[in-house]
């Protein structure tokens, strides 16, 4: 990835660490997660995702004016560049296609969406 310090494309994801969800540019305090991208662990990844999803279309469906689900971010800042390059903590950095890919997302919100009876217009 690119690393806004140094310029160049040395910014890596390390390989454990916390994501945080933002749906239509809400998070609640539990939503967050840890991610391990060490092979066999993808899977746990996944299913805590979709546990953290469904607690949230959970309360937003709730809601009695919901908006449409339009927009979905996983950041982190468990971040490391090759070059040495330091980042304040309130540095956050996209984990979509590094820790879940694109397609796992919207399949989950999909069907999330189904589950609960909400529309979903979504970008990621």
């Amino acid at each position: 990835m690119y690393c806004p310090k140094c310029f160049n494309q040395t910014l890596r994801i390390k390989p454990k660490g916390v994501v945080d969800i933002y749906i239509n540019g809400k998070k609640r305090d539990n939503g967050r997660f840890l991610f391990n991208m060490e092979p066999g662990h993808h899977e746990e990844v996944v299913s805590d995702f979709k546990k953290k999803c469904d607690d949230f279309f959970q309360w937003y469906s709730n809601f009695n004016n919901k908006d449409s689900i339009q927009l979905v971010e996983l950041y982190t800042i468990d971040v490391k560049c090759e070059d040495g390059c330091a980042f304040a903590p309130s540095e956050k950095f996209s984990a979509v296609d590094c820790v879940i890919s694109s397609a796992e997302i919207k399949e989950i919100i999909g069907t999330l969406a189904n589950k609960y009876s909400m529309e979903v217009q979504l970008k990621i």
